[in-house]
């Protein structure tokens, strides 16, 4: 295991996994409709088995089921790469930084990273089993739901965190 936490890892998958959210992104435009108009975050803030169903009958109108299923496992996809990339550099910034402070932020940063992929892969998980039924299920769209917001603060807490240690690292090795 010691191998594989090194930054070359971080940067390949870190990066990797922002290459991937930022495809998603550009590409999320034919799962808006009129009943989504937000896309997929309205399916992963349904909440409730009608409006999951009302959102996926919009998006078998427009012929985007498959997109919808294809998006879903991308989104897999990111939520790993993202997820390991944030943890091996947090891991790294905890062992070898030379500040306590940043020592303190690189072990923050695993644990939002650990955060984001686990409540983020419970989330998407409930959302595909949905969508692989072709219906909506209220225990699924709720816990979906309930998930969404800590996973959206423990995106952002790792991603900026991981920002501003990336240049508090690189200003330290400098001085």
């Amino acid at each position: 295991m010691k191998n594989f936490v090194n930054w070359r890892n971080f940067w390949i998958f870190w990066l990797g996994g922002l290459a991937i959210f930022l495809f998603m992104v550009l590409a999320g435009g034919p799962l808006v409709t009129e009943v989504a108009p937000r896309g997929i975050l309205d399916h992963q803030s349904a909440g409730s088995a009608e409006r999951i169903n009302a959102i996926q009958q919009s998006w078998a109108a427009a012929g985007q089921m498959e997109y919808a299923l294809w998006s879903m496992i991308i989104d897999l996809v990111f939520i790993g790469l993202y997820s390991i990339g944030g943890i091996i550099g947090g891991r790294l910034l905890w062992q070898d930084a030379l500040s306590p402070s940043l020592k303190k932020l690189g072990l923050l940063l695993v644990l939002s990273f650990f955060l984001f992929g686990l409540l983020d892969y419970i989330e998407t998980l409930c959302q595909l089993a949905q969508l692989l039924q072709e219906q909506g299920d209220d225990l699924l769209s709720g816990i979906a739901a309930m998930v969404m917001p800590p996973k959206v603060v423990a995106w952002i807490v790792g991603t900026v965190g991981m920002i501003v240690a990336l240049v508090w690292r690189s200003r330290e090795r400098r001085a």
